[in-house]
């Protein structure tokens, strides 16, 4: 799945609608993804840290002083979920700032607002399109049972995802001499 459309027409047809060939072509189901589409893609991005929209950067620090906080920086711009500060260090985000005790020059590892279709991983476009078809149940079919359905659709997938995610994930323990004898 590469494009906004072919997304789309997959919610709808979850839905039982016939697709449509243009976001912009005026009928009901177009006008509504239209409006949905990208709400629905950055919640669906910030309800997991799906790897191909995890990016890392070093943080600008700003010259306010919060007042429970030692330090402030400034969120990257296409920042939509903060995963972890590298290091380990604690932190709270408020608004469009991350507030920490812990002052230097902190990269910020975090969920990234990919919009560019091409880069999104299958899995997340299959979610992508779970989330859709609950978004579109109510304004195109008019019924909150296929709402509440694709909504626990959206949900199951999303926690398959992430339980295959953690299947791929490698963390390397730190060495340890003894059991390296072993071996």
């Amino acid at each position: 799945m590469t494009g906004r459309v072919e997304i789309v027409n997959i919610a709808l047809a979850r839905l039982g609608e016939s697709p449509i060939q243009s976001l912009d072509e005026g009928t009901v189901p177009a006008n509504m993804a239209k409006l949905l589409f990208d709400s629905a893609r950055r919640s669906t991005l910030r309800d997991y840290n799906w790897s191909f929209a995890l990016a890392a950067a070093p943080l600008a620090r700003l010259a306010e002083k919060p007042v429970d906080f030692r330090c402030a920086y400034a969120l990257p711009a296409d920042c939509l979920r903060a995963v972890r500060l590298r290091g380990g260090r604690s932190f709270a985000v408020r608004g469009r700032e991350l507030l920490t005790n812990e002052c230097g020059t902190p990269v910020l590892e975090y969920v990234a607002d990919v919009t560019d279709e091409t880069k999104f991983d299958s899995k997340f476009a299959e979610a992508l399109s779970y989330k859709l078809a609950s978004e579109l149940a109510m304004p195109v079919k008019g019924s909150s049972e296929l709402m509440a359905s694709y909504s626990n659709a959206y949900q199951a997938y999303v926690t398959q995802a992430a339980a295959e995610s953690a299947r791929e994930t490698h963390v390397r323990l730190p060495e340890n001499p003894y059991l390296d004898a072993r071996y």
